[in-house]
């Protein structure tokens, strides 16, 4: 890595629009509604793009839009997806695309659950880790909930207080301003690539332990034009942030009833709840059979 790539790479966080005054608590909290309902349920995807948004409209960015094809991407395309939705949200040049030898590096990444590295970059690398419930949590956490919290409150790692260096990097990294700055100064023409991958792990002893998502994506650039697996032109024709062509997840009436329970830490409630509903439904649908095969066989001697 030559000096100047170093140096462009190390002050990423100067050039990134800034990041909020405070961590911003989701709402709904998404990680109950995961954590209860499942996490490749659509009501976790509508809680946390409800959260997202709700974010979002604080920050005075409209809501989020995601392709139409949002259910058939890899997580790899998701997290890429996410990231330029962000990006482009604040007036930043969205990244290309993926590619192949990128994906492979943050694949390592998130098999070692740290942000991916890349030995001797032509140009600046910028990278992100996260473990989460998917994507779209993972994106969250980056953009509203990368600063100090608090001892034992803090997300972020490498934010060991206030004033640390480390807080907000995931979002500054994610927002770093690539064309005019990250890039400037360093002779020819770049091209914008990035790799993403979601690799499941093992939390507390290895092989045992609960297994949870670990996503992470980098990005760089290359002096010549590299061959994408999957690119944003892609996204867009599929109306990533697009009001009108996009998708956005609309939550099921009822959870706004989960929302009011898992918000209040009142899941012991609601997970009763449910059970006494579902019994009860089972008990009302036999009965009926079962008045009716009575009445058959009174007729029949």
């Amino acid at each position: 890595m030559t000096g100047l790539v170093w140096y462009a790479t190390a002050q990423v966080e100067r050039y990134a629009p800034s990041p909020p005054s405070a961590n911003l608590a989701p709402h709904p909290n998404f990680n109950r509604v995961c954590a209860v309902i499942g996490e490749a349920s659509s009501a976790c995807t509508a809680a946390t793009v409800s959260a997202l948004d709700q974010a979002r409209r604080d920050e005075g960015i409209g809501p989020l839009y995601l392709p139409r094809t949002w259910s058939k991407l890899t997580p790899a395309e998701q997290l890429f997806v996410i990231v330029n939705l962000e990006r482009t949200a604040r007036g930043e040049v969205p990244i290309t695309g993926l590619t192949a030898g990128l994906d492979n590096v943050a694949a390592a990444g998130a098999r070692s659950q740290q942000d991916p590295l890349v030995g001797m970059p032509a140009a600046p690398v910028v990278s992100v880790w996260a473990r989460t419930p998917g994507p779209l949590a993972s994106d969250y956490d980056w953009m509203y909930d990368d600063g100090f919290g608090g001892v034992g409150r803090t997300l972020n790692v490498d934010c060991t207080s206030a004033m640390a260096p480390g807080c907000w990097e995931h979002r500054a990294n994610i927002l770093a301003e690539w064309r005019t700055r990250l890039l400037a100064g360093i002779p020819g023409t770049w091209y914008l690539a990035a790799g993403a991958a979601q690799v499941t792990v093992s939390v507390g002893l290895p092989f045992s332990g609960p297994r949870e998502e670990s996503d992470a994506l980098l990005v760089t650039a290359y002096p010549s034009p590299p061959t994408y697996v999957y690119t944003w032109r892609q996204a867009l024709a599929a109306g990533a942030g697009n009001p009108r062509r996009g998708w956005s997840p609309v939550a099921p009436s009822w959870l706004k009833w989960v929302r009011i329970g898992l918000d209040a830490d009142r899941v012991p409630l609601v997970m009763t709840a449910v059970l006494v509903a579902g019994l009860s439904v089972w008990t009302l649908k036999r009965l009926p059979l079962r008045t009716v095969s009575a009445r058959s066989r009174s007729r029949w001697p």
